[in-house]
């Protein structure tokens, strides 16, 4: 899963980086893009399909952050496109608030080509400066919501609030609303929510369910600060390791795809005293979704804009429905056999028509954490 260790400092830091300057890699260190001159060489809008493809697999390696393995299931893509066109791939998993810092910190001597960041955090990413627009040749299947007008990112998957459960530990227990969830007295898992971006939704989804909304997220923030009053948040970042291991019971700061996904590799195992069900919380949940970005000081631009053709193509949406996620392309039919949930889960889901107002409300949500609940819970 993406690691959540952005705390705000750690973000000044990276930030800061950025006035310190670098060494410069120019065209023949292997870079056709920026070579890290501080400003990108090409506008890849301009290139066809075919010149991207050719030039893509001259570069012959595309460098990734916040898109490991087994986040909805990339794996499965990375290897396809080491298949299909010969390109190999490492990725370093971060947060959102990360990827984009490091982007910045990176210009003069950059080596990350593409991130994966939550929906609010495009406006950071396109205020910093640090994208490199491009359209994808489905651009037309792609919902207006989910893409910047002139290609600075695309969402690529969707995410909505969930409850992932360990109903084995619960007595067959899974909460449907915010409102059973407190009056359970299951332990929550909420992850990183100074940093990520599915954190920081699912509260936003908990202030409207408890009167709240984007204007007002005071409602959620008191409701998690009586939940670590009664010592019912669990402190850190959220693996699905500390579920298998019996160490989290329920984790509320996660997509619905991270669920399915676990219980389609863990269930089937038949772990003593691990099964995982998903649930979305039918009176506050919000569906979002992961927007992919290519750097601006790419070493590999052309790769870049290649992995987003094929996260886009048939093939790569079909995959990230057998990672658990629902594709982004209106066109898409996803498999029987998928693990997603049936469409009944979603019938009260909010989307997210203005962005601006999701980042503001998101951002409000990490100030609070940190100044109101943190504090609680040590």
């Amino acid at each position: 899963m993406k690691r959540g260790l952005a705390f705000v400092c750690t973000l000044v830091m990276l930030f800061s980086l950025t006035a310190c300057g670098g060494k410069t890699q120019d065209a023949s260190g292997g870079s056709d893009g920026s070579g890290g001159s501080g400003e990108a060489a090409l506008d890849l809008r301009t290139l066809s399909l075919e010149e991207i493809t050719e030039k893509a697999k001259e570069e012959g390696r595309v460098e990734s952050v916040g898109m490991p393995d087994s986040w909805a299931h990339w794996d499965y893509s990375w290897a396809s496109i080491l298949e299909k066109y010969g390109i190999t791939h490492a990725d370093v998993d971060m947060s959102s608030g990360e990827e984009v810092a490091l982007f910045a910190a990176e210009k003069d001597d950059p080596t990350k080509d593409v991130g994966d960041v939550g929906h609010a955090f495009t406006i950071t990413a396109k205020e910093e400066n640090v994208l490199q627009p491009y359209k994808a040749s489905c651009w037309d299947s792609i919902p207006d919501w989910a893409k910047d007008p002139e290609g600075y990112w695309t969402l690529t998957y969707t995410g909505t609030t969930a409850f992932i459960i360990n109903d084995a530990a619960t007595g067959g227990v899974v909460p449907k609303s915010w409102k059973e969830l407190m009056d359970s007295d299951i332990v929550v898992n909420m992850g990183n929510v100074i940093g990520g971006a599915s954190s920081q939704a699912n509260i936003l989804a908990c202030a409207i369910a408890m009167g709240g909304g984007y204007d007002n997220v005071q409602p959620g923030i008191d409701y998690f600060k009586e939940l670590a009053k009664q010592g019912r948040i669990h402190p850190s970042d959220g693996q699905v390791s500390e579920m298998v291991s019996g160490e989290v019971v329920c984790f509320a700061g996660r997509y619905d795809f991270n669920g399915t996904a676990w219980a389609a590799e863990y269930n089937p195992q038949d772990i003593a005293g691990l099964h995982v069900s998903t649930a979305i919380p039918q009176d506050g949940a919000i569906t979002t979704g992961y927007a992919m970005i290519i750097n601006k000081y790419a070493p590999h631009p052309h790769a870049a804009a290649l992995t987003l053709e094929y996260m886009l193509s048939e093939e790569g949406q079909i995959e990230r429905a057998y990672g658990g996620a629902r594709p982004i392309r209106t066109d898409i039919e996803i498999p029987a056999d998928a693990p997603v949930l049936g469409n009944e889960w979603y019938e009260n889901a909010m989307g997210v028509d203005d962005v601006a107002a999701f980042q503001e409300a998101c951002s409000e949500i990490a100030r609070l954490w940190e100044e109101e609940v943190l504090p609680l819970m040590a």
